[in-house]
């Protein structure tokens, strides 16, 4: 059976974001007046998604080499988002990661006891991406990059868990026909199975159907749609039982990475689903 290889040192993972930095990711979610903006909640998004990477590679006061990470913007260019002392890189290891924040914001949150009494508490929350929305949508181009990238990362970890990549967009390529390079990245393979390509996509339309998960191009509305649902991956056994767990229900063995029209909440569940490592430990 494939990705079932343990998730270790010797045997890492890795984890790609491809995210979409044209124009129009300045709408707000949804297009509603108010919401954040889709190039600000997408990077909050993968923030919140790194410190979770971060925390779960965590085992008994260190951060251990499970994983090694990129972030790839694409939109006026194709280049890694990773701000700082990382900049320069495509790939880093979870805990260089955790040691190179671009900063540290201190947030508040308020909570109400059961008294009724409200409760402020501060915290620490590590930056590493923000927002931007410059250019076109250049899908092809990041997607042979990640091509570039995922090629010499599979020969050089043979028998890991093959690699997650997250495509968070709102719009269709303008550079060619994505479908062409997404199969090859998706054929891609460790001797544990395929690259595993996902793709959420933000939507700027306030009375959109949200769609999770399907499993047949019969459930989407036009043909863009199926479009982006013919370059996503089978979710894994793994994601499927993290599927029913967020969003309570079962999805067919054959439902593909692909969520159309995500509002916030289908964000964050998306990224959840897609980063939430199995096989540690």
């Amino acid at each position: 059976m494939p990705y079932e290889s343990e998730i270790s040192r010797t045997n890492p993972t890795c984890f790609l974001f491809l995210v979409d930095h044209s124009t129009s990711m300045q709408d707000p979610i949804l297009g509603v007046p108010g919401n954040p903006k889709k190039s600000q909640f997408v990077a909050e998004s993968i923030n919140k998604a790194l410190q979770s990477l971060v925390v779960s590679a965590s085992k008994d006061l260190e951060i251990r080499r499970y994983y090694q990470i990129g972030v790839l913007g694409y939109g006026f260019e194709v280049k890694s988002i990773l701000a700082g002392d990382l900049s320069t890189r495509e790939l880093v290891w979870v805990d260089e990661l955790y040691e190179h924040p671009l900063r540290i914001e201190d947030r508040s949150t308020t909570y109400l006891g059961e008294d009724g009494e409200e409760t402020e508490i501060t915290s620490k929350y590590p930056v590493w991406v923000e927002a931007e929305n410059r250019g076109q949508t250049p899908m092809c181009a990041v997607l042979n990059r990640a091509i570039g990238i995922l090629k010499e990362w599979v020969e050089a970890y043979p028998d890991s868990y093959p690699p997650t990549v997250i495509n968070l967009t709102d719009g269709e390529s303008n550079d060619g026909d994505a479908k062409i390079p997404a199969t090859e990245l998706r054929n891609l393979a460790t001797n544990d199975g395929n690259v595993v390509l996902l793709t959420v996509h933000a939507s700027s339309n306030p009375y959109a159907q949200q769609i999770f998960f399907p499993s047949s191009e019969a459930e989407l509305p036009d043909h863009f749609s199926k479009k982006m649902y013919a370059m996503c991956s089978e979710l894994t056994p793994n994601m499927r039982k993290t599927s029913s767990e967020l969003l309570d229900t079962e999805l067919a063995e054959n439902a593909r990475g692909f969520v159309y029209n995500a509002d916030i909440t289908g964000i964050v569940q998306a990224l959840e689903i897609g980063t939430r490592p199995a096989n540690l430990p």
